[in-house]
């Protein structure tokens, strides 16, 4: 076939009284898609934020959060040297691995327990992250407001915590 006749073709086709039918319903489905998309388990992750990593201690957080976070700080401008002081709530939790046994008249739920040789463990499913309390940024520029909001913004998109649990300071 060549260019033309496909062209008239679908000329014909749009034409047809069947065409807005198969329309909506290539966009039905291209809605779906994009719901399923966005429930696809990305937003399951729960005290999630651009500093996470596979930790296994409350203090490896600490640690990389106040890292990473200075980093970041120290390019934007006005802010100088930077020192992050990140606060937990708690410590991390372990969400072990769980079998579901049904009986006759009830279920019951049993740890998932693994051989490693001479010893037996439970199998971690997840580690759950210390939520964040509060936030201590002392800075160069920590005594210019301009420069104190850039950095109130910038610390509470990257962790997904409110500007009332971060304070800003002037470095001496």
């Amino acid at each position: 076939m060549k260019k033309d006749e496909i062209l008239k073709s679908l000329k014909g086709f749009s034409q047809k009284p069947i065409f807005p039918k198969v329309m909506i319903a290539i966009g039905l489905i291209f809605m779906v898609i994009i719901v399923f998309a966005d429930f696809s388990g990305e937003n399951d992750k729960e005290n999630v934020s651009d500093v996470d990593a596979d930790f296994r201690t409350a203090d490896e957080y600490v640690e990389c959060a106040e890292r990473r976070l200075s980093e970041v700080l120290m390019t934007i401008e006005g802010v100088g040297k930077a020192k992050v002081l990140v606060n937990i709530a708690s410590t991390e939790e372990y969400i072990y691995a769980e079998e579901f046994k049904q009986g006759s008249s009830s279920t019951e739920n049993e740890i998932v327990v693994i051989d490693r040789g001479s010893a037996k463990e439970a199998l971690i499913k997840k580690v759950k992250i210390p939520e964040i309390s509060g936030i201590v940024i002392v800075c160069e520029g920590g005594d210019d407001p301009k420069v104190c909001e850039k950095v109130y913004k910038a610390v509470s998109t990257a962790l997904k915590i409110p500007s009332s649990r971060i304070y800003v300071a002037e470095m001496k």
